[in-house]
């Protein structure tokens, strides 16, 4: 999967399916302090790419994922070896024939793909620091139909995680993208399942 040799995420689309699924390996993040963190970076500018894996390293228990789609969350666990090269090639794509692709052309972001510090602030201010809590989130989803007809619904949105230093972050999806934020005010728009 994304050209990640090894890489086998379990995709959940709600708070129970994720629970069930991964939530004995979440709670055991708690008291975990986070070392380091990955993300598949362009080599050209260094800037992550949000809509692959992120790899957060909590003393080697490294918790990898990405999300797609509206509510769907990718969640690994110690699947990914950073050390192997990234093989970016879709050969069922002929727009990556070696026709069109340059293979020396290093502004090409298909061939310049490497792990890497994805250099966020809101990582940084939380490197170093122990997980208190872990919690699964849902947004409040509103959707007004042509019949005047109102589907509401709790979607899947993502983790948060509560740290020692006093600091929230929060890993959620925004249109298949993974978002980071720092210390989110409350709202009745978003939910926790709270797991330790």
């Amino acid at each position: 999967m994304f050209g990640i040799a090894g890489y086998r995420p379990v995709v959940t689309d709600t708070v129970g399916a994720t629970l069930s699924t991964h939530g004995p390996n979440l709670r055991a993040l708690v008291g975990r302090r986070l070392d380091s963190v990955l993300g598949l970076c362009f080599t050209v500018d260094g800037q992550w790419c949000s809509t692959y894996p992120l790899i957060l390293d909590f003393g080697g228990t490294r918790l990898e994922l990405v999300f797609d789609g509206f509510d769907q969350l990718y969640l690994s666990w110690n699947t990914i070896d950073s050390g192997v090269p990234i093989d970016t090639a879709d050969p069922a794509d002929p727009a990556d024939s070696a026709d069109q692709d340059d293979p020396d052309d290093p502004d090409d972001p298909d061939l310049a793909l490497a792990w890497a510090d994805p250099g966020r602030p809101e990582l940084d201010a939380v490197l170093g620091s122990a997980v208190q809590q872990v919690a699964v989130l849902e947004n409040d989803f509103h959707l007004d139909r042509v019949d005047g007809q109102r589907v509401q619904t709790w979607l899947l949105a993502g983790l948060e995680l509560v740290f020692d230093n006093g600091r929230k972050l929060q890993l959620y999806n925004v249109f298949s993208e993974t978002t980071l934020e720092l210390d989110t005010p409350e709202s009745d728009r978003r939910r926790r399942e709270i797991l330790g």
